[in-house]
């Protein structure tokens, strides 16, 4: 359990470096939302719309990990396959993050 939630620990790490080695501030708009409708694919927005993407990460990892605990006071087992569940998906969104920073990256 402490092996998780110390890799938990240095997900949110990973994703506050991407942010910080990724995100520059600039007067150029960057892409932040892509959309199958519509005359555009990429809307363009601020540079700080991009931390929204951070936030939300490191918000996700907190919240798993609280409820991991909470959860291995009731049972054990069940914990245990969440915080495997939350690390998979933690794993698709620092890939997810890691390819809209490179996205915003190209656009400058």
């Amino acid at each position: 359990m402490l092996v998780l939630l110390a890799i938990f620990f240095i997900s949110s790490l990973t994703v506050l470096i991407m942010t910080i080695i990724n995100i520059r501030v600039t007067d150029v708009q960057v892409p932040i939302r892509y959309s199958g409708y519509g005359l555009t694919n990429f809307y363009r927005d601020r540079w700080y719309s991009l931390l929204s993407f951070s936030l939300f990460g490191i918000t996700i990892f907190v919240v798993n990990s609280y409820v991991a605990v909470k959860l291995r006071l009731v049972h054990r087992g069940f914990a245990l396959g969440f915080m495997y569940l939350s690390l998979f998906v933690s794993l698709i969104g620092i890939i997810v993050s890691a390819l809209v920073f490179r996205l915003a990256g190209s656009s400058l």
